[in-house]
């Protein structure tokens, strides 16, 4: 038996696109929901903005006002903003607030006008618009499909503190959001071997693992060393215990070798993987 682990930095998100109803691209823009108290990372042609949103107790995040119609929600953010052609690194702050006040309420809802909102977020060619979702803890950003950002993510796991500028370098390099895509993520791989229920032999078997990771947000496996003309069979499952294993690649081994790849789905962050001899 052989255990081989790997683990990978990248980033999670998760992102849609908003639209009323057919309209040009000028008009039309993408929504992020981000967590507070986590950076988010948004790339241009030209930089990377470094963005965090502080994490706040409802007390401070809602003001209350006399009038019960208004809701008035704040939120304090910080950033560094990364330009790639000097390479240098700017450090900002600001607040942003949005003040609705209910003008008529019906049974499909409630009808809201702006009373005093500023909800515009910038640093340098960046600019984003910003809104509750929930008071001091989510938010949502909205940007134009048609402005400069390549792409905007929300990494797990990398503190805002920890992004130097060698990061910033990866970021702005990077060729899309593929590169990205295996935050925290850890796959563990036991085998080749012949499995008796769940647990491996100690028998010993011919094939071996060559390389396994993750790229692009799939697990890539390449097997080396097999017996030619005999079955085997790749499982997986989210956690290890009894009847858990699922089959999700079989083969002939027609040659020595023996690539394969299964993709990652986006909130998986542990996977375990196993390969035994078919029958």
């Amino acid at each position: 038996m052989k255990n081989h682990f790997w683990t990978s930095a990248g980033i999670v998100a998760w992102l849609c696109l908003v639209s009323a109803a057919p309209v040009d691209a000028a008009s039309m823009t993408k929504t992020l929901r981000v967590e507070h108290g986590r950076p988010v990372v948004v790339v241009s042609e030209k930089g990377v903005l470094l963005l965090e949103l502080l994490k706040q107790p409802i007390k401070d995040a809602l003001v209350s006002h006399d009038d019960a119609d208004v809701r008035h929600c704040r939120a304090k953010y910080r950033y560094r903003l990364f330009d790639g052609a000097t390479k240098s690194v700017t450090n900002g702050n600001g607040l942003v607030e949005e003040v609705l006040r209910v003008v008529s309420q019906t049974a499909t809802g409630r009808n809201v006008e702006d009373a005093g909102s500023h909800t515009q977020i910038g640093a340098g060619e960046f600019s984003m618009s910003w809104s509750e979702a929930s008071a001091g803890a989510r938010s949502w950003l909205y940007y134009r499909v048609n402005s400069g950002i390549r792409f905007i993510q929300q990494p797990e796991g990398i503190p805002f503190e920890s992004v130097d500028a060698a990061m910033f370098e990866r970021y702005f390099k990077s060729v899309n959001v593929r590169e990205f895509v295996a935050v925290d993520r850890t796959v563990q791989v036991i085998g080749p071997a012949v499995f008796s229920g769940d647990l491996p032999l100690e028998r010993p078997v011919s094939a071996r693992i060559e390389s396994c990771g993750v790229r692009d947000g799939a697990f890539e496996l390449r097997l080396s060393n097999l017996a030619t003309n005999r079955n085997y069979v790749i499982e997986s499952s989210y956690e290890v215990k009894s009847g858990n294993w699922n089959a999700v690649h079989t083969f002939i081994a027609r040659e020595a070798t023996h690539s394969w790849s299964d993709p990652l789905g986006k909130d998986v962050t542990i996977a375990f993987y196993r390969i035994r001899e078919g029958q």
